[in-house]
């Protein structure tokens, strides 16, 4: 169960519960109805609140490299909140909170900029804000963090920051989600410094933009106007976050990789939460189609071993356990996860957003089971 100090409760901002079907149209300061400007680990964030059941697990949704979390729950106006996941999350019971990140977005939102955000900071705002959200909802728990893209850097910080605040991470569903091993992106790329000393990637947001416009054309309708998209779903963020080395330091970019590799600790092999693969089907996101589950198998086998087998003494088990051990091991990459159709932005539009619901109910059930499963084999309780 999460704790938090009275201090902490008493410095909470409350996060607004808003139906998934609110009003369209924006509001005041950029914001969308249902949105909360909040601080959260010294830095702001924009927050939505979702409620499902109250005994359901919370699933936090974070967001990619340049994407508010608002790909998640819409709210533009003429929105259609059938396109969005967090309709469909929520009608299966759960209960929703999409956390943004520092973002520069055109039409407003956040009024500071942050270009010394670094991923440390990102994973333990995601965990202030969840914790925040279950005492304020009553909620049960646990807590399922559904990182998308850019935020599988972030799955360590998740959970060492959840560790510290004693929260109850089930497990780390990635949606095309991206490890922050070295090499599994370009390794020497380099970005320019905007003004407000946020990353410089506007080129690429055309490639983004005509992803997400593909999944519309595929159920044929529109999902978000390209000139809503831009402006209120794409902007400008910190370039700690990205993963090619580049860090903020005293007003300009030093490639510096040792000092990113230590903020996202991707070498700590007994400190990952499980993860739950989803992987998009179409060579458009051809990378993470061929090598997410790969790449996220290496954590859930060191999980297994490390985490869940570290205290056990392995040369004791019986035959038969340690032969179903062994078969766990090499079944987690077929348990653990599940494709969607579509590409980068597959859960986005109505088909997409129900099936990436249903993964993720799928994965939570398949994560429970191999918890118990492993529990049993090893002789120990696996929460």
């Amino acid at each position: 169960m999460y704790t938090m100090t009275v201090a902490r409760l008493a410095a909470c901002v409350g996060l607004a519960v808003t139906p998934v079907a609110a009003q369209n149209g924006d509001t005041a300061d950029g914001l969308y109805p249902g949105e909360e400007a909040v601080e959260a680990a010294g830095f702001p964030a924009i927050a939505y609140f979702a409620a499902g059941e109250p005994t359901q697990p919370l699933v936090v949704f974070v967001p990619g490299a340049h994407h508010a979390a608002r790909v998640a729950y819409g709210g533009h106006e003429g929105h259609d909140p059938q396109d969005f996941l967090a309709t469909h999350l929520v009608e299966r019971g759960y209960n929703l909170l999409a956390v943004s990140y520092p973002i520069d977005l055109e039409d407003g939102g956040l009024e500071t900029v942050h270009p010394e955000f670094m991923i440390r900071d990102w994973g333990a705002q995601v965990v202030e804000l969840a914790g925040r959200t279950l005492d304020e909802h009553d909620l049960d728990g646990p807590v399922i963090v559904a990182g998308w893209s850019m935020a599988g850097k972030s799955a360590q910080a998740i959970q060492a920051s959840a560790d510290a605040a004693e929260l109850d991470l089930s497990f780390f569903a990635s949606l095309a989600a991206t490890p922050a091993l070295p090499g599994l992106i370009a390794v020497t790329r380099e970005y320019p410094m905007l003004e407000s000393g946020y990353a410089d990637r506007r080129d690429d947001f055309e490639g983004w933009y005509r992803q997400m416009a593909a999944m519309g054309e595929a159920q044929g309708s529109q999902i978000v106007p390209e000139d809503v998209f831009r402006t209120q779903y794409q902007g400008d963020i910190p370039i700690n976050l990205q993963g090619y080395g580049q860090q903020y330091r005293d007003g300009a970019y030093e490639m510096d990789r040792l000092a990113a590799m230590a903020d996202a600790n991707p070498f700590a092999f007994d400190a990952f939460p499980l993860v739950g693969i989803i992987v998009p089907t179409l060579s458009a996101d051809a990378r993470h189609a061929l090598t997410d589950t790969a790449a996220w198998g290496i954590y859930n086998a060191n999980t297994l071993y490390k985490r869940y087998a570290g205290s056990v003494d392995l040369a004791g088990l019986s035959e038969e356990n340690w032969t179903g051990l062994v078969d766990l091991a090499e079944g987690l990459d077929d348990r653990l996860s599940t494709r969607v159709e579509g590409n980068h932005f597959f859960f986005m539009g109505e088909p997409g957003a129900a099936a990436t619901a249903e993964a993720i109910a799928q994965l939570d059930e398949e994560v429970r089971a191999v918890k118990q499963d492993a529990g049993e084999l090893l002789g120990t309780q696996i929460e």
